[in-house]
């Protein structure tokens, strides 16, 4: 399933044209006298994807962006999950011409059918995603591993005051001297009797112990369980070689067999590697499509291990 066709990023001139207005352009509103030149902050994402002429990029069931640092393939992830309107756990800071930018990008997409949620983007265009589409990024990956420790250790100190109040009662005797000694006595009894029930309650609520890796595969696969268009930046984080091996084998069935539309920016071979996917190369000048084998973050691994070859012998 093909929910969003292709996206189209502003060029060169485009830019230019907002960032520069002159008399000859119908500019309006707050923009009508500014000029880039005498803005001291920054006018991202203006400047970052017209550098590599990205222009329009067509999708298919699972497309990735890969590249170095700085390459710009997280903010063309970006801006395309916030042109559609994507949902997302952690705060993203845009930018102060982050709208404007949006304003300038167009996307050509399956408006579906009634059974899929539609997003009103703009004044005339509506398109139909599941609800379920998201980006994910590894700020919510860490955000989410971390939530799960803070739970645990509350857990684990609760547990450790119920284990001193029991203590307390077991070791509190049963010296009958008064009404009172009596009802203790019962708690005791009670307590003696029931140790299981008393700490029970702690017990159900504890989250299992997990490593960061684990913690994050269970991430992405409770978000990714449904059809949907999902975005993932970097989703070899926290994962290693062998949860990126299995997330890659349930992202191929996902996109496959379930409805599921993935757009990766990643530089991790094993990612690159999937079957059927159409690779943007954001190293090149212009961004081009190649084969996985051809990237150069893979080539440089190739040429590593076969520098290595008789120690593997």
């Amino acid at each position: 399933m093909l929910y969003l066709q292709s996206f189209k990023f502003p060029n060169e001139r485009e830019e230019v044209r907002f960032l520069y207005p002159d008399d000859r352009d119908q500019v309006s509103g707050p923009f009508k006298d500014f000029r880039a030149r005498s803005h001291k902050g920054s006018l991202y994402p203006f400047g970052v994807l017209e550098r590599n002429r990205l222009g329009r990029v067509s999708f298919d069931r699972i497309t990735i962006f890969c590249g170095g640092n700085g390459s710009g393939k997280t903010t063309a992830l970006n801006v395309i999950a916030e042109k559609l309107g994507l949902r997302r756990d952690s705060m993203f800071n845009s930018g102060r011409f982050f709208q404007e930018y949006l304003d300038l990008c167009e996307f050509d997409a399956d408006l579906g059918t009634d059974r899929y949620v539609r997003k009103k983007l703009g004044k005339d265009v509506a398109l139909y995603l599941p609800n379920d589409s998201r980006i994910i990024v590894s700020d919510d990956v860490f955000a989410h591993s971390m939530k799960q420790r803070r739970i645990n250790d509350h857990i684990h100190g609760g547990r450790a005051d119920a284990e001193k109040d029991y203590n307390d009662l077991v070791m509190s005797g049963a010296n009958l001297r008064s009404l009172e000694d009596y009802e203790r006595w019962k708690v005791r009894n009670e307590a003696l009797r029931n140790k299981s029930a008393f700490m029970q309650k702690q017990l159900d609520s504890e989250v299992p112990e997990q490593s960061n890796g684990e913690t994050a595969m269970i991430y992405f696969l409770q978000r990714m369980e449904n059809p949907g268009l999902y975005l993932l930046d970097e989703p070899e984080n926290s994962l290693s070689l062998e949860n990126q091996m299995k997330l890659v084998e349930y992202i191929e069935s996902s996109a496959h067999w379930f409805n599921c539309q993935f757009i990766i920016a990643t530089h991790s071979p094993i990612f690159l590697s999937m079957k059927g996917a159409r690779i943007y190369d954001f190293d090149e000048n212009p961004v081009k499509t190649k084969k996985w084998t051809d990237v150069e973050n893979v080539q440089i691994l190739y040429e590593f291990f076969k520098a290595h070859e008789n120690e593997f012998n």
